[in-house]
């Protein structure tokens, strides 16, 4: 029997789409959508359906964005609960939020898990955090162990929501993946899940953002393919600054 960070996890072998999440992932993900047990979900970020095969069999009605329509449209005889929108989640998202609350829809569960670019990551958590929730609201982000990712989670306006109560970016840890993996590069940082808690009524106490594996992040990221990317970033930023110096 093979193994690797993802398989087997002897509990959801039985699926048939590919699911990019670790086994402990796997079981957090699954247990948080049964506490959450939402009407109305929400996923940023279809890929090949992994993690919307877990959504619609929990929700009543799943609204799945990703900016690949061909993906989507593969995806769509299999699911009857799922309304498909395709293109740039910082538009359609905030679009579909109006829509929900102008209805007064009970959303109760948010996937994070398209842009990795920091700033499309906070584009999407900011977006969420417009939303006055009128029952409790589980939001999860795949990915917050890769440094883009993570970056655009601590960005996010969390302090201005009144009705964020808990955040958590190392609820489940990342992987690190020494050799290349799946679409993972060798010594890339991949995998964990981040997530916040928002409530109907307001907090009366100070938000805290916990990291904590924040160590453990930050001992890994010396190590990593991405501090490679930000030097070589920073190397050329200051050739184009000599550059321009010149002139």
């Amino acid at each position: 029997m093979q193994s690797n960070v993802n398989e087997p996890s002897f509990v959801f072998d039985h699926l048939p789409l590919h699911w990019q999440m670790s086994r402990s992932e796997k079981y957090a993900f699954s247990r948080i959508l049964e506490h959450a047990n939402p009407e109305i979900a929400i996923e940023i970020g279809t890929y090949k359906g992994g993690s919307l095969q877990n959504i619609a069999g929990v929700a009543r009605k799943v609204f799945s964005l990703d900016i690949n329509s061909q993906s989507q449209d593969a995806l769509k005889p299999l699911f009857q609960n799922v309304e498909f929108l395709s293109g740039d989640s910082k538009k359609l998202l905030p679009n579909l939020l109006r829509h929900l609350q102008a209805e007064n829809a009970p959303l109760g569960f948010v996937l994070i898990d398209g842009d990795h670019s920091t700033e499309g990551v906070k584009s999407d958590i900011d977006a969420v955090l417009d939303f006055k929730p009128n029952r409790p609201i589980f939001i999860v982000f795949h990915d917050s162990f890769h440094p883009a990712s993570r970056a655009g989670i601590l960005a996010a306006g969390w302090e201005k929501c009144p009705y964020v109560h808990f955040v958590e970016i190392d609820f489940i840890p990342g992987v690190f993946h020494y050799d290349a993996f799946d679409t993972a590069p060798a010594r890339s940082m991949y995998g964990g899940l981040a997530l916040a808690l928002m409530l109907p009524n307001k907090r009366d106490f100070d938000l805290k953002i916990h990291q904590s594996q924040r160590g453990l992040f930050e001992t890994v990221f010396k190590n990593s393919c991405h501090l490679e990317s930000k030097e070589n970033f920073l190397v050329r930023a200051r050739r184009i600054l000599k550059k321009m110096l010149r002139f």
